[in-house]
């Protein structure tokens, strides 16, 4: 029995699962606005854990540092212009999103300085997955254009499975190379699919 005790005394608790969702956007700019109206959809779902957070994170960047923190896992909606049909979704994970080009979203050289100073004040490694939609427009406007409110519902989706997947293990992060890997699927396909999809030239650091 006192082996027993001093076998118990050596395991470590698991880190308990603080999951949150971040949407990003803005909502005067169109298409710009699904992140953000997309986890308005997700917040009241009724198949959503209560003890998930959520943020409508706006335009904003290094303000979400303190909102964060002690979070261990993070999905974020974002419109993301990566040259592919307008409703296109994508899915990156991991580092992979801090090595997206920062071009493809005004709010990913945000979320990457995010990324990095978290890093810099040594807080624990959240887990980070991206959910983005090709946009159609992003010029002023109120209400998404029908590709990218056609694949909303795909997202939302998306997003519970991550949640669900969270919370009954935690996921291993997997090293990608050099190269930028991130799942991708044309519109009106359902589920994201794994693809090819990639940007090249892009270091790991």
């Amino acid at each position: 029995m006192k082996d027993l005790e001093r076998h118990n005394l050596n395991v470590i608790p698991t880190q308990p699962t603080r999951i949150c969702i971040l949407g990003l956007g803005n909502l005067m700019r169109s298409d710009d606005a699904m992140g953000m109206l997309t986890v308005r959809m997700l917040e009241s779902d009724p198949r959503l854990h209560a003890d998930v957070k959520v943020i409508e994170g706006g335009t904003l960047g290094l303000d979400l540092l303190g909102r964060l923190d002690d979070m261990t896992h993070l999905i974020v909606l974002d419109a993301i212009d990566f040259g592919a049909a307008p409703g296109t979704t994508l899915r990156c994970e991991g580092d992979d999103v801090a090595r997206l080009p920062t071009s493809k979203s005004v709010h990913l050289l945000g979320l990457s300085d995010l990324i990095q100073v978290m890093r810099l004040m040594d807080l624990p490694k959240i887990q980070i997955v991206l959910l983005g939609v090709q946009p159609d427009n992003t010029e002023w406007g109120t209400d998404l254009t029908p590709p990218v409110k056609a694949v909303q519902n795909e997202l939302v989706e998306a997003a519970l499975r991550q949640i669900a997947q969270w919370s009954e293990a935690t996921a291993t992060p997997v090293a990608m190379g050099n190269e930028l890997h991130c799942d991708a699927s044309d519109p009106g396909h359902g589920n994201l699919h794994r693809s090819n999809t990639r940007f090249q030239g892009i270091r790991q650091y």
